[in-house]
């Protein structure tokens, strides 16, 4: 899978320009759900949230979210960092293609 790096500078550019964000740290239990609960002050529609999965089908930790508008990735960057249960959970803008490359493998 291709990584966005993250550094502070081009992250706040390539949130300019994106609606996808990566979110790497979740629990392995988690679940849409707990997504959804996570970012409960964006209107999230269930299809929106992607969880990625191993070759063995376990959760990976990481999982893609896309919000509705620019504007909104930008603002939910600001729970980088932030818990979800015990785990902090790490923000990543990331990108349409690398969200579909994900998809179309399967995972």
């Amino acid at each position: 899978m291709n990584r966005v790096p993250y550094d502070p500078e081009e992250g706040k550019e390539l949130t300019e320009q994106t609606t996808v964000l990566r979110l790497r740290g979740l629990p392995f239990s988690a679940c849409k759900d707990d997504i959804v609960d996570f970012f409960k002050d964006f209107e999230l529609p269930e299809d929106s949230i992607h969880m990625t999965v191993n070759l063995d089908g376990r959760p990976t930790g990481e999982a893609f979210v896309e919000f509705p508008s620019v504007e909104d990735a930008k603002a939910a960057m600001a729970k980088d960092r932030m818990t979800l249960g015990r785990r902090y959970i790490e923000l990543f803008p990331s990108s349409l293609e690398e969200l579909n490359e994900i998809i179309s493998r399967g995972r």
